[in-house]
């Protein structure tokens, strides 16, 4: 019982934090990005941390796979979350101007409030051209910080993270 309650519990907590930077952005204008991490992080190229998980048919998938070929756009996000089902035609236009040579999108749910199978009737129900990989221990959630969705990691072809924000990322500026 308490495990139910600590998840539903983490879940209000996510959702107050999404409804507190909602907010936060409303006050500070449309195109003020709320970045996360310094711009010291940004510019010192640090190393985002690698993870394996699988997408919602088995297949795994690491970030690491990717270090050396193309940059990776993470997206994380929920099914409960409005902003980031709104989100979803950003980054479906996004895919269709930026190659999957050049960039790999994986949108990671967070896993609160959320159960595999509650994620794969969602992406039934809404398919996407981007893998959808479950954190069903919330580690990768944990190990990117993630205080609010949906959350946006640009990582670029090194390994390094260049973007962090609730914004998507200008991605002229971004990509070589």
């Amino acid at each position: 019982m308490s495990l139910t309650f600590g998840k539903a519990f983490r879940a209000l907590f996510i959702a107050l934090l999404v409804v507190q930077l909602s907010i936060t952005a409303a006050a500070a204008g449309e195109n003020a990005p709320m970045l996360l991490a310094s711009a010291a992080d940004a510019a010192s190229g640090k190393l985002a941390p690698d993870f394996e998980l699988k997408d919602l048919d088995g297949n795994v998938l690491r970030l690491s796979q990717f270090n050396g070929k193309k940059s990776v756009l993470l997206y994380f996000w929920a099914t409960w979350c409005p902003h980031c089902v709104a989100s979803r035609p950003d980054i479906a236009a996004l895919r269709e101007k930026v190659p999957e040579s050049e960039l790999q999108i994986l949108g990671i749910n967070v896993g609160a409030g959320d159960s595999l199978q509650k994620v794969q009737r969602f992406q039934k129900g809404h398919p996407t051209s981007w893998p959808i990989l479950y954190d069903a221990d919330e580690k990768v959630t944990q190990s990117f910080s993630v205080q609010g969705i949906p959350l946006y990691v640009l990582v670029n072809k090194k390994g390094e993270i260049v973007y962090r924000s609730h914004e998507l990322p200008d991605l002229r500026k971004l990509l070589p």
